[in-house]
């Protein structure tokens, strides 16, 4: 076969004189492997250029069938050998050409396969294809094609093929789990209203799928038990609709609704959870079924705690009602586990973070305790004075200091005065000896001046021992001279050169040998000399 003349667009774009070859190649990678494409779009024009260079094969009939070109399938059929494959049965029943399908199967019978083709035609609620098929298929091919067409909404079709007994259990199914709700009015009038068989199982996958038209259908001709199952299958795939339906018929049955709670909780479906626990009330229940029912309840919040979870998905989606709900239940009945405890603190921390203060407001409200170590830290990095007074009021005196430890690092100093409020005098003494080497000089005054005069002597001997210099030297000219005296000792035990230099000259000699015999017997070469 001889190579196809180049494009007309390379040939514009590019000399043929001056690199012929390309021209070959840039075309060879432009064109398609066929001419088929141009056969069943009727490009007359490229046709006679190509159609000597590019191979022919059955998608020219079937690309014509699909697009309803008889007239072009009946020339491939006179004038080339390749014929068709079954998509162009498949294609023409798609599309609805008749006259191209019966052409097909009158030339072409071989590559027909009507069990497909019915289903298809189904599918798309072609009647007259279907008229033309249905006596071309067996009894039992014809049961696919019903539920294609259930499954689509086609009553037409139904009303077409339908005109012998069929097995419509799975059609019924099909247009319930569709939510074809026509479909299924049209075959509960046919007689396909049979409780075990039709209802219950249509009932079930309706609620799986929330089709509410469908349940409404359903619900009075099923019993109390698949109504139940229904409920509890809605819950579980978060169908807040169909649970608000199904919900009035189960209200006399605690147990069922305890037991979709459950399963909502668990796939951490909050709305359907606050939907089932407005439901739930204990009126007239005995003491067996009140405590059977807590029991279930108890398990639900447990499960959906543990699993991690439905506080923090609750907090996450600033479902503030629904996290009401969840932590008023867990406070009251004290299910309060570890898992419990940290999605508390996640929901704090996520409060701090966004800047949420409702949020925490809930928080701080409605738990006992609370680990607000790191949703401080946030709220002093966010200089969120709010956020901050909020969780000091549950907050330890450990995670208060860390928290004055963060504000003073960072010099924030609006902070550190707000936390300062809050800390002993011991945590502002401790937090004088942690941040002094990265603090800056105010931040150091300001801890220096919440703390009691009477106390500097013991500040100024612990700075000594822990080698910081800054605040040794802010407390020495307040210091007398025994504790300069000790504080130069504790200094060169501890081989804090900076700090025994800074003190020599307010000590005195008996200060001096002293440090120097200690130093020496520790080791401190570096103090010695």
């Amino acid at each position: 076969m001889a190579s196809p003349p180049p494009l007309l667009r390379v040939s514009v774009a590019l000399s043929a004189q001056v690199l012929p070859h390309i021209l070959d190649l840039i075309t060879s990678f432009l064109l398609p492997r066929t001419i088929d494409s141009a056969v069943y779009n009727r490009l007359d024009r490229v046709i006679p250029l190509y159609q000597d260079t590019l191979p022919y094969t059955v998608r020219a009939m079937d690309g014509a069938a699909a697009k309803g070109h008889l007239d072009v399938v009946q020339f491939l059929h006179s004038n080339r050998t390749e014929g068709c494959s079954n998509t162009a049965f498949i294609n023409a029943t798609v599309n609805n050409h008749l006259h191209v399908l019966e052409w097909l199967y009158q030339f072409y019978p071989q590559n027909a396969n009507p069990a497909q083709e019915i289903v298809k035609a189904a599918e798309c609620g072609n009647i007259q294809i279907l008229i033309f098929l249905q006596f071309k298929v067996r009894r039992e091919e014809v049961e696919p094609a019903l539920e294609a067409a259930a499954t689509h909404g086609h009553v037409e079709v139904l009303t077409a093929l339908l005109n012998r007994p069929y097995s419509m259990r799975r059609s019924f199914l099909a247009a319930a789990d569709n939510g074809q709700t026509q479909v299924v009015q049209f075959l509960l009038n046919r007689g396909c209203n049979e409780r075990y068989s039709y209802v219950n199982p249509a009932l079930m996958k309706a609620a799986e799928g929330g089709h509410c038209e469908v349940i409404a259908l359903l619900i009075d001709k099923s019993d109390a038990y698949t109504i139940g199952d229904a409920l509890i299958e809605a819950a579980a795939h978060g169908r807040e609709v169909v649970a608000t339906l199904l919900v009035k018929w189960c209200k006399s049955d605690k147990l069922t609704v305890a037991r979709a709670l459950e399963k909502a909780a668990e796939n951490f479906h909050c709305d359907v959870v606050k939907l089932l626990l407005e439901n739930i009330k204990h009126s007239d229940d005995t003491k067996s079924e009140k405590w059977q029912v807590n029991a279930i309840i108890d398990l639900a919040f447990m499960s959906a705690v543990e699993k991690g979870d439905a506080l923090v998905i609750a907090g996450s989606n600033y479902r503030l009602d629904v996290l009401e709900y969840i932590i008023d239940y867990c406070e009251a009945r004290n299910l309060k586990s570890s898992s419990y405890r940290g999605s508390i603190t996640t929901i704090a921390e996520l409060a701090a973070g966004k800047r949420h203060l409702n949020m925490a407001k809930v928080i701080v409200s409605k738990c006992d305790t609370l680990s607000t170590g790191e949703a401080l830290r946030i709220a002093v990095d966010n200089d969120d004075v709010e956020m901050l007074r909020l969780f000091l009021m549950k907050s330890s005196r450990v995670s208060i200091q860390d928290a004055v430890v963060n504000a003073a690092r960072t010099n924030r100093v609006e902070m550190l005065e707000i936390l300062l409020e809050h800390s002993s005098a011991d945590a502002i003494e401790q937090t004088l000896i942690l941040v002094d080497a990265v603090a800056t000089p105010a931040m150091t005054e300001m801890l220096l001046g919440r703390c009691d005069p009477g106390a500097y002597c013991r500040i100024f001997a612990n700075a000594a021992g822990h080698g910081l210099v800054g605040l040794v030297q802010l407390l020495r000219d307040k210091m007398d001279r025994h504790s300069i005296r000790c504080a130069l000792i504790s200094a060169a035990i501890s081989g804090h050169t900076e700090v025994v230099k800074g003190l020599m000259d307010k000590s005195d000699s008996t200060g001096i040998t002293c440090a120097f015999e200690m130093a020496a017997l520790k080791g401190k070469v570096d103090v010695v000399e």
